[in-house]
């Protein structure tokens, strides 16, 4: 069977070849963000996560934590995007020291059976603009962080969306739609990989950096496809440098 992104491929390249003229694939209506069920989940000193939901694709509706840093004032904005089968629970930690850090962080929870790529990038698309209109969020500093599946949706957003100034992809796999996208990136970028990955082939690991413009940062570790302290530490420390 091929996997639902090689079938998506040629609906989300069309119109990109042959001098056609382009078209977003990833065009949604701008409704409003519609927050519901907002409680505060949990607080510490430095910072107050809200568990809410907000209007995605269609008709339905996004788990999300926030988490929201207690010092005064404007602070940049980060999404966290998960890998196939998890949830808005799997980032929550990293979307806390991101908080520490003075970043307001948001971790969703998208559809993992979508059969395209379509509502898994609008619901990220309208995690931004959640982040982007939140009273303590400079909408001029947004980053997007993703891991494995959740990589693959941030090289698209590298490109597709143009709020985020940084985007952090680890263990996000090459293929023909995250390579077209990666080309066309206008965010900084930052990969991070493990090199005893078993689950993305070592090539397109390989083969989405390299597709990456203007000589991305990119990170190796001794690790499987996982998350690890050295790869946590790395990206709180480089996007909270990029963002400020």
């Amino acid at each position: 069977m091929r996997s639902l992104f090689w079938c998506s491929a040629v609906l989300l390249l069309a119109g990109c070849g042959g001098g056609a003229r382009e078209a977003d694939p990833f065009a949604y209506h701008d409704a409003p963000i519609d927050i519901r069920d907002r409680t505060v989940y949990g607080t510490s000193s430095f910072a107050t996560i809200y568990s809410l939901d907000f209007a995605g694709i269609g008709n339905t509706r996004v788990p999300a934590y926030l988490v929201v840093p207690k010092a005064p004032g404007r602070h940049p904005g980060v999404l966290l995007l998960h890998g196939s089968g998890g949830s808005r629970d799997d980032l929550i930690g990293h979307a806390g020291v991101l908080s520490k850090h003075g970043i307001v962080a948001l971790t969703i929870t998208y559809p993992n059976a979508a059969a395209t790529y379509k509502p898994l990038v609008v619901d990220a698309r309208r995690g931004l603009d959640l982040l982007a209109g939140w009273p303590d969020v400079d909408a001029k500093r947004l980053g997007v962080v993703g891991f494995s599946l959740g990589g693959q949706l941030a090289a698209v957003l590298a490109a597709d969306d143009p709020r985020p100034k940084a985007v952090d992809v680890i263990g996000g796999r090459g293929n023909s739609v995250t390579l077209f996208w990666i080309r066309k990136a206008h965010a900084k970028l930052f990969f991070q990989a493990g090199t005893r990955d078993q689950v993305v082939p070592h090539g397109e690991l390989q083969a989405l950096m390299r597709a990456a413009p203007d000589h991305p940062r990119i990170r190796w570790y001794p690790v499987r496809h996982l998350l690890s302290k050295g790869i946590d530490d790395d990206m709180v420390a480089w996007m909270t440098a990029q963002l400020g």
